[in-house]
């Protein structure tokens, strides 16, 4: 073995050791040196990632920018009327001499009606929808439309809604779970079952969100069809 680990060393450092008496410490450096080089571990192999042409979280739909943009606008706005008219004007007919005590009152329901209006029928507008699609179908558009047009019970939508200052709630669904419905003058078009997950959910999050409403005809994304497609599958979960 040693001869062996001599043969291995480069020319000049073996001409060297050669004319160097050979000592036991010397010698068991040399064994010691051999066993950390054979025992030493295998550089591990570089994994490359393979690239695929579509994300995990695919988006499918989006109601337009200007129309997100205006409904943000619009319940912001309502809370400033909201608060100017209960804080400011209220507080001057309350205290006027000559107006009755009613006034204030009116006021008060001007500032509060137009809010919870705006916020109780604009609370089920979908502004994104988002696909979670499996890696077989982010290879090619032909195997996402395929997907698409037949979706497992476990497929999953993200799909994101305004809270009541305009700020983006995304709910995780699935589609099996979402039904066709009519609700609030027909600004809610979508719906799920939500008694159980909010039996579960603590009482500082809220309610889940139940009703969705998705009003554009066509999806404003680059990858078109597969809203139609998804849209198709969730009208098949009519309630009888």
């Amino acid at each position: 073995m040693l001869r062996l680990y001599m043969l291995s060393l480069p020319a000049s450092l073996r001409i060297q050791l050669s004319h160097t008496r050979q000592t036991p410490s010397l010698n068991r450096w040399i064994r010691a040196r051999h066993r950390s080089i054979s025992s030493a571990p295998p550089k591990p192999a570089t994994v490359t990632k393979k690239r695929t042409q579509f994300p995990e979280r695919l988006l499918i739909f989006h109601a337009g920018t200007g129309r997100t943009t205006f409904l943000g606008c619009l319940k912001v706005t309502t809370i400033f009327i909201f608060s100017f008219f209960c804080l400011v004007v209220a507080p001057t007919h309350f205290n006027a001499e000559e107006q009755p005590k009613w006034v204030a009152g009116g006021v008060v329901m001007s500032g509060i009606i137009p809010m919870l209006s705006v916020a109780y029928m604009t609370s089920p507008f979908v502004t994104y929808i988002h696909l979670r699609v499996p890696a077989f179908a982010r290879n090619s558009r032909d195997m996402l439309i395929r997907y698409s047009k037949n979706l497992p019970k476990d497929a999953e939508l993200d799909i994101t809604t305004m809270n009541f200052i305009g700020k983006p709630r995304v709910a995780r669904v699935k589609a099996s779970e979402l039904h066709p419905v009519r609700e609030r003058f027909g600004l809610g078009n979508y719906a799920r079952d939500t008694g159980k997950i909010n039996e579960e959910r603590p009482f500082w999050m809220g309610k889940a969100n139940r009703l969705f409403g998705v009003h554009s005809t066509r999806s404003k994304v680059k990858e078109e069809g597969v809203w139609e497609n998804v849209k198709a599958s969730i009208e098949k979960n009519r309630k009888r």
